[in-house]
């Protein structure tokens, strides 16, 4: 587990940029930044070389993993207060349909855009870009 901070910055510079593939989608990158910064091992799973939206949406609202995740308090004027490491689940409607890591220290979430590739961005930004819907959960044992 990485606990410095010039490492993780390291480690998070090092996944900007890279493509979406059906092996480095947002699960993928969740579950690597989860693995990797917070000692958090999240399920596989196999993900459509071209999944629908009403994939995603079931995919993330049905799956087990989500039991073990509680809903934190939606931001308040762009002020998260969601813990390091809290899974950031957006979505353009009521339903979330994308998964990203919250990293606290850089106001920002790291996910996997289909188009973009993986990025940072920020609160503001993911709903400028129409993710209205932006919701936070933190794990249930820590």
């Amino acid at each position: 587990m990485i606990t410095s901070a010039g490492e993780r910055t390291a480690f998070l510079t090092s996944l900007l940029g890279h493509r979406w593939t059906p092996e480095r989608t947002c699960w993928h990158v969740a579950a690597l930044v989860e693995l990797r910064l917070f000692g958090r091992v999240l399920p596989h799973v196999e993900v459509p070389p071209d999944p629908s939206w009403a994939w995603m949406i079931t995919a993330i609202a049905s799956h087990p993993e989500r039991e073990n995740w509680r809903d934190v308090a939606p931001p308040l004027a762009g002020l998260v207060t969601a813990a390091d490491g809290s899974l950031a689940c957006l979505g353009s409607l009521k339903r979330a349909a994308h998964i990203g890591v919250w990293l606290a220290p850089e106001r920002r979430v790291i996910h996997c855009d289909q188009t973009l590739g993986v990025v940072a961005e920020d609160v503001a930004t993911l709903r400028a870009r129409g993710w209205g819907r932006v919701q936070f959960f933190e794990p249930s044992s820590d």
